[in-house]
């Protein structure tokens, strides 16, 4: 059994939680997180990310059994926040230590947070996605911004997630207004990789995954309509100003999502947890979006709103993530009581 935990994640004060630093979690995750795994039992050293030398050194005094991380980079280097190579970065050095860590590995890292490749995987999977266009410099991308015909068009980074980038000026119309939305992305990110695709103007949803061997599907949130959920419109979901819906397993449409999101996850060889945001078009046919390998473990998240629905504690549903992890990575975890009540509130949907 793993006698002592290391959580891993980048944190920056509100006032810096913005543009590259968008990805960081906030204060109030970080604790909720951490007295989450100290009442699960666990012995903890938390780290706030911000280089390979800084771990090197940490775990040189102090060499943890096991890492829950949630960190998206290194903040040192602030591109590895959203240019979708951090996530797998920080599990390969960990990989390099010798530490077995939780979420997916990193090489389905790589495929979640480079939307490009996710998407590459699932249309040979045969998994329903938008079509796209992958761009992959700005020189690419201005002769597409001239040639294109097609829209309305979806605008947004190929790497990373928490929507950086991504606002209502998104969706584009004209080959001005692409052309508009790349200058402003290439202003505030550099000289990154996009992608561009059919904008589908029906509701979106995000549905969570966790488990390995036979996952489970939560029940999935369904966002309001004609809203681009940007940072801000996501912060205000959060404080319940802006009306959500979950979908319960007896309705049809759970089963709908259900299938797609089992089909992602494996087609990606995911583990422990995703998020996966799916869209339908006005016709009610669904394409996945977005596939997010480390979604936000906030109690205000999709996530904790999900496992809420089926009655399942946020204690629980933390210290179920890092059973999942350790047992994956042949690490005996005792089924605590805390796991076993979590684990018993998921019976309701492995029978759908």
């Amino acid at each position: 059994m793993a006698g002592k935990i290391a959580f891993i994640y980048n944190w920056v004060p509100t006032v810096e939680r913005k543009g590259v630093y968008s990805e960081c979690t906030t204060r109030r995750t970080v604790i909720a997180v951490e007295e989450a795994l100290f009442l699960g039992g666990y012995k903890t050293m938390s780290v706030n990310l911000q280089s390979r030398q800084q771990l090197e050194q940490r775990f040189r005094q102090e060499r943890p059994d096991f890492a829950f991380v949630i960190a998206e980079g290194f903040l040192d280097s602030p591109a590895t926040l959203y240019d979708g190579s951090g996530a797998a970065l920080v599990r390969k050095t960990l990989a390099e230590m010798g530490i077995p860590s939780s979420h997916s590995s990193a090489e389905a890292m790589e495929l979640c947070r480079h939307k490009e490749m996710t998407y590459q995987v699932l249309s040979r999977a045969g998994v329903s996605i938008p079509w796209y266009r992958s761009l992959p410099t700005p020189a690419l991308a201005r002769v597409f911004a001239e040639a294109n015909v097609k829209y309305p068009l979806f605008v947004k980074p190929a790497g990373g997630g928490n929507s950086v980038g991504i606002d209502a000026n998104s969706v584009v119309r004209t080959s001005g207004e692409l052309s508009q939305r790349m200058e402003v992305l290439y202003d505030l990110l550099g000289p990154i990789s996009l992608v561009v695709e059919e904008y589908l103007p029906g509701r979106e949803f995000t549905v969570g995954v966790i488990g390995n061997g036979k996952p489970v599907v939560l029940p999935p949130v369904a966002f309001a309509h004609d809203l681009v959920r940007s940072t801000e419109v996501k912060k205000a979901e959060s404080r319940n100003e802006i009306a959500l819906e979950i979908i319960p397993p007896q309705d049809p449409q759970y089963l709908r999502l259900r299938d797609l999101a089992i089909k992602t996850y494996a087609s990606l060889g995911c583990a422990d947890v995703v998020r996966i945001d799916i869209k339908a078009t006005a016709s009610g046919n669904l394409y996945v979006i977005d596939v997010n390998g480390t979604p936000s473990l906030g109690r205000a998240g999709s996530l904790a709103r999900m496992t809420a629905a089926v009655n399942m504690d946020y204690v629980g549903f933390i210290n179920l993530l890092l059973y999942y992890g350790l047992n994956r990575s042949g690490l005996a975890a005792e089924l605590s009581e805390q796991v076993a009540a979590a684990d018993e509130k998921l019976t309701i949907l492995r029978k759908q």
